[in-house]
């Protein structure tokens, strides 16, 4: 039995589609991070210790996730206590002797509509100028 042509072309088109779409999400989606990034440390508390440069994006366990954070081994210090203190959470949520000082969350927050738009606008064109061809 002989394969039908136009079925076959639709399916490699499709998967070819899909590829084009999932390049420039991803594209879009590491570009949306490292904004997010530069505007987080814009926002960060300046301090002795390096807040600013420990906000960082890390690759998440697929190619479609990424991780914004901040502190870590750059803001890490011994404390009183038997456990070392991460002062970036110190400073997004305060401690009992000190007010917080939030520079993570509320940027997130501020931002998260704007980010979601623009991967919608991108995948969105990417689609159509695919499907104009």
């Amino acid at each position: 039995m002989a394969k039908n042509q136009s079925v076959e072309r639709f399916k490699r088109l499709t998967r070819d589609l899909m590829a084009e779409v999932l390049d420039e999400a991803v594209k879009e989606l590491n570009a949306q991070g490292d904004d997010l990034v530069k505007a987080i440390e814009s926002v960060a508390p300046v301090d002795e210790g390096g807040l600013k440069t420990s906000v960082r994006k890390i690759p998440g366990k697929k190619v479609t996730q990424i991780r914004i954070v901040a502190g870590g081994v750059l803001t890490t210090r011994p404390s009183i206590s038997s456990k070392p203190f991460d002062y970036a959470r110190a400073d997004e949520f305060g401690t009992e002797k000190m007010q917080p000082k939030p520079f993570f969350f509320p940027t997130y927050r501020l931002k998260k509509k704007e980010m979601v738009s623009a991967m919608k606008r991108k995948v969105t064109a990417s689609i159509k100028k695919r499907s104009a061809e």
